[in-house]
């Protein structure tokens, strides 16, 4: 929570009554899960923000702010990165790509949070001939992406 609050702050110049709110709606909440009639013992949540609030979505979004130099789409939790490179250069575009995922990770990681592999997908938009030359692609490719705003 205390890296939100610190960019709220410095980042997004949120200061005094309005920083104050966000602190109260981020910190100390406590939850309790249902399934079935079984209601389970109360817990206090260290960190994130309420599932399903409104403003779960900009927060996260700011959160991950320090991606933005990377060219990218984001919604909610996903993120989606463009990159255009010449049919020619695919292995060094590859390697470039791969170099941004694993700066992407760094930045996961020192935001305290973790990138889905299984979720992490390639699209490569190309003519069906140039994608039929593409042999041993390193990536996890697919065949659609879905936009979600």
């Amino acid at each position: 929570m205390d890296i939100l609050i610190t960019r709220l702050f410095s980042w997004f110049e949120i200061h005094g009554p309005v920083l104050t709110w966000f602190m109260s709606y981020l910190c100390s909440r406590s939850f309790r899960v249902q399934c079935s009639n079984n209601l389970s013992s109360c817990r206090t949540s260290s960190c994130g923000v309420p599932q399903g609030s409104v403003l779960g979505p900009i927060l996260f979004i700011m959160y991950t702010t320090s991606l933005r130099t990377l060219n990218h789409h984001l919604y909610a939790d996903d993120t989606q990165l463009f990159f255009s490179f010449y049919p020619p250069d695919l292995h060094s575009s590859i390697s470039h790509l791969q170099t941004a995922l694993q700066e992407i990770c760094s930045l996961m990681t020192a935001n305290l949070l973790t990138l889905n592999s299984s979720k992490t997908e390639f699209l490569l938009i190309r003519l069906k001939q140039q994608l039929a030359k593409i042999q041993n692609c390193p990536l996890n490719t697919t065949h659609s992406a879905r936009n979600l705003d």
